[in-house]
């Protein structure tokens, strides 16, 4: 009798238990996977955010705040302020953090700019608002 229950034992880990432990296994290695790429992601594009903003705030603060001053900041000197910060950012992203930004949103000059006008105007905002 103990010999038919250790086989029919034997038989139900082979086909049953082992093949769910396998598939258990599996969905957690996918699951860790996962977790491991979306804090990857997660820490390049904050990253990224950084280097974009630091790049405006030292724009900003070596070259725009002084033409400002003097009454001599125009179109071209905001272009110049535009292209100044986006060779700043493309120096110092890192090569893992361009190709995240052109996998998962296209053109890394487009993003580049689009970050750094939507950080001008959070700053503009920010200097623009009434003492309290």
């Amino acid at each position: 009798m103990n010999e038919i229950v250790l086989n029919i034992i034997s038989c139900l880990v082979t086909t049953v238990i082992l093949p769910l432990i396998t598939i258990g296994g599996t969905k957690l290695i996918q699951l860790i996977n996962s977790k491991i790429h979306n804090q990857k992601s997660a820490k390049l594009l904050s990253d990224a955010t950084t280097v974009v903003t630091n790049a405006v705030r030292c724009v900003f603060q070596t070259y725009v705040e002084a033409l400002k001053k003097e009454g001599n900041f125009n179109k071209d000197a905001q272009l110049i302020a535009l292209n100044r910060a986006r060779d700043i950012t493309l120096d110092q992203l890192s090569a893992d953090a361009k190709k995240y930004i052109t996998d998962n949103f296209g053109d890394l000059n487009e993003w580049i700019n689009t970050q750094i006008e939507a950080i001008i105007n959070l700053l503009k905002n920010k200097w623009n608002k009434p003492s309290a």
